[in-house]
């Protein structure tokens, strides 16, 4: 029996040691760690959209060209005046051949490039078809550009881009009479809204698109317009 107890006790010991040495080498492992951080910020789009450098153009008696004139009043009488306090351009009694030419500046004011388009909306009274008598053009510094399109070269942040409008009363715009035999009038109210929206620069024309209309993060628009500020008639 002594001998049993003696090897039961041994066998005990060896599995003790055993399990001492394996602590002692867990505990006796080196170890260290290092942290590191992932700082997260966020990108802006913004923009901004003004009217600038004012130009007229109205036919003489010398030309069937509208020609240049100085000020602010077409040849006929009319007249277009910049408001530069709400970025605006009204133009008055304008008849066939006069053209208002300006600058449209756009400008990224966010911090992350930026893709943009510019769309123009028109709502006129007068005589039917009298708004298919207003003619629109919009013209790049360089290179070409189509209203409604989304431009392909990404405008850094802080940078701008200027863009030649112009809006004409068709020279061929027929004047009309009421059954009294009166000229009627072939403006009697207009409003030209331009808005310029933009998105991140990354981004494809379809999800452009889609945040254009529901008007989601990471987008911004800016709006500025002209206005027939009394009735627009052919004399």
């Amino acid at each position: 029996m002594g001998k049993k107890k003696s090897a039961l006790l041994t066998a005990f010991l060896a599995v003790a040691l055993c399990a001492a040495i394996i602590v002692g080498a867990t505990f006796a492992l080196f170890g260290t760690s290092k942290t590191r951080e992932v700082t997260v910020t966020t990108g802006s789009v913004n923009i901004s959209a003004q009217f600038d450098g004012l130009k007229l153009y109205s036919l003489n008696t010398q030309s069937t060209v509208a020609q240049p004139v100085e000020g602010t009043s077409f040849n006929a009488g009319g007249t277009a005046v910049l408001d530069e306090g709400n970025g605006s351009i009204a133009l008055v009694k304008i008849v066939p051949g006069d053209k208002a030419e300006f600058t449209l500046t756009i400008r990224n004011t966010g911090t992350a490039a930026a893709r943009y388009r510019i769309d123009y909306v028109a709502n006129v009274t007068g005589v039917e078809g009298a708004e298919d008598e207003l003619n629109y053009a919009i013209a790049p510094a360089e290179g070409e550009y189509t209203f409604g399109t989304w431009n392909t070269v990404a405008l850094a942040a802080g940078d701008t881009v200027t863009f030649t409008v112009s809006v004409e009363l068709d020279k061929m715009a027929e004047q009309t009479f009421d059954d009294a035999g009166e000229a009627e009038e072939f403006i009697t109210e207009a409003s030209i809204e331009f808005t310029v929206y933009a998105g991140q620069a990354n981004a494809s024309d379809a999800d452009l698109n889609a945040a254009r209309h529901t008007m989601r993060s990471g987008f911004a628009t800016a709006v500025r317009s002209i206005s027939t500020a009394a009735p627009t008639q052919r004399e």
